[in-house]
């Protein structure tokens, strides 16, 4: 239609062409000037009304039946969501989906993962020479149930101030605080929990151990050649958390052990972290990931206890080609007959 009203437009300034509307008028085409007019405005029309702001809906939501309350976090939680596929109004043919969640049980329940709680496989492994029983054993099926909060949660601090404190509430875990108070790795103050920024190997604080890696290893250029970096046993994370002032993303894990909740302390400060352990399974991370893995006096056995030293096989995979390994210790790990061998 554009073509056309173009040719019609020129041909008036243009007494060479041969369809002109003076021809079209005197050769009596009405019909063919009428149907260019209507086509004129049936495109006019259908640019004008259409909306393309939202895509059609590819199904539709329908609500539930039975209106629930909202419960507390102690009681049951009942949601019925039904979802059609279809575009006629009948769902008495069984299109519709139910669920039907509640929350886990037990006085445990809050602090649960199905995956790492699995006590009826990690009974029946037949090692824990590797780490075994600290790796994930998903439940089959899955499970069914929501974790609940703690009693007295609050929503969490913001950052960057919960790098430093944490609502006590919000993870009500006190055993790293007598655990590890000599380290200053946590401590409790009234109604928080307060993040020093120490560690097993941070005896003058996180910051200067951060300079004092620099410092020995220049190369390293925090925030400039290095900016992703994994941090293997990491606690509660400080060593991540510090590195956010220098432009550096860094990936804390740790295994689920007898340092109760120390990777829920990192994820309620803010510090991007998670629960992992150097076992028998591949880690979650690409090839060539990290510019640099770090490791703090973490009782990790790099030489794989007669496997080949697949662990460091491991953090070789998924560092960058260049890329820098670090691993510092006390010097009591030169004395110690279980460290002997990897140091």
């Amino acid at each position: 239609s554009l073509s056309l009203s173009l040719q019609i437009y020129n041909s008036s300034r243009s007494p060479t062409m041969s369809i002109t509307v003076s021809n079209l008028l005197k050769q009596r085409r009405y019909p063919f000037i009428a149907s260019l007019v209507l086509l004129l405005l049936f495109v006019t029309l259908f640019i004008l009304t259409t909306n393309t702001s939202q895509p059609p809906p590819l199904y539709r939501l329908r609500q539930p039946s039975v209106t629930t309350t909202t419960p507390s976090p102690l009681t049951n939680v009942t949601n019925n969501i039904i979802t059609d596929v279809d575009d006629s109004d009948d769902v008495s043919n069984g299109d519709g989906l139910e669920l039907e969640w509640k929350l886990c049980p037990g006085p445990l329940a809050v602090d649960y993962i199905p995956c790492l709680d699995n006590w009826k496989v990690i009974k029946s492994l037949r090692s824990r020479r590797h780490m075994e029983h600290r790796e994930r054993h998903c439940p089959n099926p899955k499970l069914r149930c929501l974790i609940p909060l703690p009693d007295g949660y609050k929503v969490p601090v913001r950052w960057p101030k919960s790098r430093d404190m944490i609502w006590f509430d919000n993870v009500p875990h006190l055993k790293l605080v007598e655990y590890k108070k000599e380290q200053n790795w946590v401590k409790r103050s009234g109604d928080y929990l307060l993040f020093p920024g120490g560690g097993t190997q941070f005896k003058e604080g996180v910051t200067h151990y951060i300079q004092y890696i620099e410092k020995n290893l220049p190369k390293i250029g925090w925030g400039k050649r290095t900016r992703v970096i994994l941090d293997v046993g990491c606690g509660v994370a400080s060593f991540g958390g510090y590195l956010m002032d220098k432009d550096v993303m860094t990936m804390s894990f740790a295994p689920k052990d007898e340092h109760e909740a120390q990777i829920q302390f990192a994820l309620e400060r803010g510090i991007p972290a998670t629960l992992s352990v150097i076992g028998t399974q591949r880690l979650t991370f690409p090839d060539n990931a990290f510019d640099l893995i770090h490791c703090a006096r973490c009782r990790v056995h790099w030489d794989g206890d007669g496997t080949g030293g697949k662990p460091l096989l491991e953090l070789n995979r998924i560092l960058r080609p260049g890329g820098v390994f670090i691993w510092s210790a006390t010097p009591v790990y030169r004395d110690d007959e279980r460290d002997k061998k990897p140091w």
